[in-house]
């Protein structure tokens, strides 16, 4: 409030300027295109990055449900892990593990055969434990979330051969919550020469989604008291498995933890998220970095139009200048004047383009979903029948639905770079018109 007051008259002169030529126009013509491009661009801006947060908040959490973050195991691979119990203390007893860690739970993972129709089909089997709370409630923690299921079922998951099977999986085969499969696994859990394979019939007890195509297709879950009966392993698992609360800590805790290995440290291998799928994991972060530097380009193609504004306006505007400066006006009153102009000018653009952009974001798949019907139906009526590819194919990244996020600190911090490089556009203009004198300006009249 206090700065409105200092600063009424050189505002009200800034609205003033803002007006057309007639008292019906609103906004006079250099700056109606200014604010449409300057809104154009604000609008193509927050519409991208709704997409794109979403996309890569859909990925993260793909990753978060499909990948393990820190998996410690022996050397050399397979071999199994017989005081794994000793590692679960240590990493569960130091602190600076414990407060940077959401589980730590001993797994066997291993490859199998699966009998269908009299053929075999190599799929990933991992087993790790679930405590009788969570199976009671469906919400298990440190498997993927589950789509559909059968209580009792998953009741008994612990003391029945029962597995959780990939929604594709399921899909591509036929099956149903009920169908027994045939799955040979190696005894012990290891491929080894002379190798006995045992054959274990698996009911299935649900269907999980972890967000990626192979996963869903490739890997089956069950219970660790399940593989560790059917495999005849004991008290043993093949590694440990440690889940962050927060994937930016995964190099410190992966330290941390390969610190406090028993010792001699060098039987044991350490392999993280990271390294497993590092390759995709930077692919985003260049997408990101290139993203953001497009839009900004788009951005500043806005403020050049502000500065051009400005710019002519400061021409056109040199005798009503004149006349203020020889009223009295200072110069920094003159340099607020045309710097708030070109700010209000960013500030109505970027109210205007990010509600609309918002808007849009929130509705962007019915829309294409209605330009597709639209297409189709006009390739149907003029060229009588036609297959064409949906605009965004749903089985690039695996999504069931176009993922879109607005994140209000994103908007926000759009809106403040763009005001402030309104003021820098204005800002330089007006100084060119706090220079002029108002003696030669009468002359000139």
């Amino acid at each position: 409030m206090f700065v409105f007051r200092r600063f009424f008259l050189e505002l009200f002169i800034a609205l003033r300027y803002l007006r057309g030529q007639g008292r019906t126009v609103i906004f006079n013509l250099g700056t109606r295109l200014s604010f449409f491009f300057m809104a154009l661009m604000v609008y193509i801006m927050v519409l991208v990055l709704c997409v794109f947060t979403g996309f890569q908040k859909e990925v993260h959490n793909s990753l978060w449900n499909s990948g393990y973050h820190i998996v410690v195991s022996r050397q050399p691979a397979g071999l199994p892990m017989r005081n794994y119990k000793e590692i679960l203390e240590t990493t569960r007893t130091n602190k600076d593990i414990a407060e940077l860690t959401r589980s730590v739970f001993p797994s066997v993972q291993l490859n199998g055969l699966l009998e269908i129709d009299n053929r075999f089909e190599g799929k990933g089997v991992r087993a790790i434990p679930a405590t009788d709370e969570e199976l009671a409630s469906g919400k298990l923690k440190d498997y993927p979330r589950l789509v559909h299921y059968n209580r009792d079922y998953l009741r008994n998951f612990n003391n029945g051969n029962y597995v959780l099977v990939g929604r594709e999986l399921a899909r591509y085969f036929g099956w149903r919550v009920g169908h027994r499969i045939r799955l040979f696994v190696p005894r012990g859990g290891v491929l080894t020469r002379g190798i006995q394979v045992r054959e274990v019939e698996l009911t299935i007890a649900g269907f999980f989604r972890t967000g990626f195509y192979e996963f869903d297709m490739n890997l089956l879950f069950v219970s660790l008291p399940t593989a560790q009966r059917n495999l005849q392993l004991g008290d043993q698992a093949s590694e440990v498995i440690i889940q962050l609360k927060d994937l930016s800590e995964l190099e410190r805790v992966e330290q941390l933890v390969r610190d406090n290995l028993p010792k001699p440290r060098f039987d044991y291998s350490i392999l993280t998220i990271k390294q497993e799928k590092g390759n995709f994991i930077a692919a985003l972060e260049l997408e990101k970095t290139l993203m953001m530097l497009i839009l900004s380009l788009l951005i500043l193609a806005g403020v050049a139009g502000i500065w051009v504004t400005v710019h002519l306006l400061v021409k056109s505007k040199t005798r009503s200048i004149g006349m203020l400066r020889a009223m009295g006006l200072p110069n920094s009153s003159i340099t607020i004047i045309f710097t708030a102009h070109s700010m209000l000018i960013g500030f109505l653009a970027t109210a205007v383009g990010g509600s609309i952009g918002i808007f849009v974001a929130n509705r962007l798949e019915a829309i294409l979903e209605l330009i597709e019907d639209f297409r189709d139906a006009m390739c149907a009526w003029i060229f009588g029948s036609c297959s064409l590819k949906p605009m965004i194919p749903s089985n690039i990244y695996y999504f069931d639905h176009l993922p879109v996020e607005a994140d209000p600190n994103v908007i926000f911090g759009v809106a403040i770079c763009t005001l402030i490089l309104s003021g820098l556009a204005g800002y330089f203009p007006s100084r060119r018109a706090a220079g002029v004198d108002p003696v030669q300006v009468i002359r000139n009249e």
